[in-house]
């Protein structure tokens, strides 16, 4: 998560992470198996993960920009291949 300082007058203050900052992904999502995501049986979502991060490199996805650990997307299988989509 990217951070940020501040300086003031006279000091540098400390760092502090930045709130609210996400990245929306649009992808492919199947509860049940990965069969479906790879056979495009699926349902188009859109999840978030804090900017910086993709969907190869996400330690989590999430249900709202809010990017808090309740609201965790839905356990299931996900893809980015964006067949769904069509």
């Amino acid at each position: 998560m990217p951070t940020y300082r501040q300086q003031t007058g006279s000091s540098l203050l400390g760092s502090n992470n930045c709130p609210n900052c996400y990245t929306t992904l649009s992808l492919c999502y199947s509860s049940t198996s990965a069969s479906n995501v790879c056979c495009n049986l699926t349902t188009p979502v859109t999840v978030y993960v804090p900017v910086g991060e993709t969907f190869a490199n996400a330690s989590n996805l999430y249900a709202s920009a809010a990017l808090s650990g309740g609201s965790l997307a839905p356990a299931g299988y996900y893809s980015a291949d964006g067949a769904c989509m069509a």
